[in-house]
């Protein structure tokens, strides 16, 4: 018996241990035993588990928008030979997130907190990034001796109940996040898919710096902390490289930027005029998202008490808008409060 259990696990091993990719950024080598073909059929699988898991988003135009803002990014990208999917989550989680083949998610939560086109390229450009390097692909190949023992069965021809596996597996592997260097790593990429697509790069680390403010937010900030880790670090890097990016760009034009020239797009007013009426909260406490034009001689407290009833929903007001308990408004500029 043991000697037929060593004879089915040998090709096994040799498969384990012979199995490898280029990674396709940082050309060396990793441990990968799912193909491109099984990457892709997972991700398909797996897709109507996560839309069953979180909820899909109801709201049509919004989720245009996001695909919009997503494909700009894919243009830029190192991978477009495979088709990318972008879709909102009906989820108050601050959350964002890539499964195999070119699946990737965004929470209303964590749109919400977003308060430009820019930022929001960043968070999708992170998630380009995990799907252009493979990194669910490679989770899955690194998985325990059990489960790859588990999933050997697709080296030849998956089955439903097989690729079911490996979508849950990948599931959970993914909430828990690839590790340090794939974050670092995707960060990079994203910096530099949001300056071929026009974007300013800077804008990535100002969302990771406001996340980083938000420890007495919502319950959901703590989800994206326990899924992207050292976020303090990854805010000096993603600021490193988009100076870096800025500074190789001026000595090639002759420009500089530190004269005022532009950095690239923003876009607040575009992305928070997709917003309005965006739910927001637990599904058993919806509240909803409007968008307030300040007025001159406005504060947080005026528009607090104006739009929402109470000045003491002021610091809800700074909360969702990144700003300080007493900013500086500016007649025109665009606020996202809760009704």
């Amino acid at each position: 018996m043991k000697k037929i259990i060593f004879s089915a696990l040998l090709p096994i091993s040799l498969w384990y241990m012979t199995g490898c990719a280029v990674h396709p950024v940082t050309l060396e080598k990793e441990f990968m035993i799912i193909s491109e073909g099984k990457e892709i059929a997972i991700g398909r699988r797996s897709d109507p588990f996560v839309l069953q898991q979180f909820g899909y988003y109801d709201d049509p135009v919004l989720q245009e928008y996001i695909t919009r803002v997503g494909q700009k990014l894919v243009s830029a990208c190192r991978r477009k030979d495979i088709e990318y999917y972008f879709k909102v989550l009906d989820s108050e989680d601050i959350n964002a997130f890539a499964l195999p083949g070119g699946y990737i998610y965004i929470t209303r939560g964590m749109l919400a907190l977003i308060n430009s086109e820019a930022e929001l390229a960043g968070v999708l450009g992170h998630e380009v990034g995990h799907v252009v390097g493979r990194d669910s692909a490679n989770l899955i190949s690194q998985q325990t001796w059990f489960q790859i023992v588990a999933l050997a069965g697709m080296a030849v021809s998956p089955t439903t109940r097989e690729l079911a596996v490996a979508g849950n597996l990948l599931f959970d592997a993914v909430m828990l996040g690839y590790g340090r260097e794939k974050e670092h790593l995707a960060d990079s990429q994203a910096v530099e898919y949001m300056y071929r697509a026009g974007y300013d790069p800077l804008q990535m680390s100002q969302l990771q710096r406001d996340l980083a403010e938000l420890v007495q937010g919502p319950a959901g900030y703590g989800r994206y902390l326990s899924t992207h880790p050292d976020i303090f670090d990854r805010i000096h890097r993603t600021e490193a490289d988009a100076k870096i990016v800025f500074a190789m760009q001026d000595a090639l034009t002759g420009q500089d930027r530190s004269s005022g020239n532009a950095k690239g797009m923003l876009l607040a007013d575009e992305y928070k005029s997709h917003l309005d009426g965006l739910a927001y909260g637990p599904k058993d406490q919806i509240r909803r998202i409007k968008i307030y034009t300040v007025e001159e001689g406005d504060t947080l407290e005026a528009i607090a008490l104006k739009a929402m009833g109470s000045s003491k929903k002021a610091k809800e007001i700074a909360f969702l808008n990144g700003l300080e308990i007493a900013p500086q408004l500016h007649p025109g500029q665009k606020l996202k409060v809760v009704y």
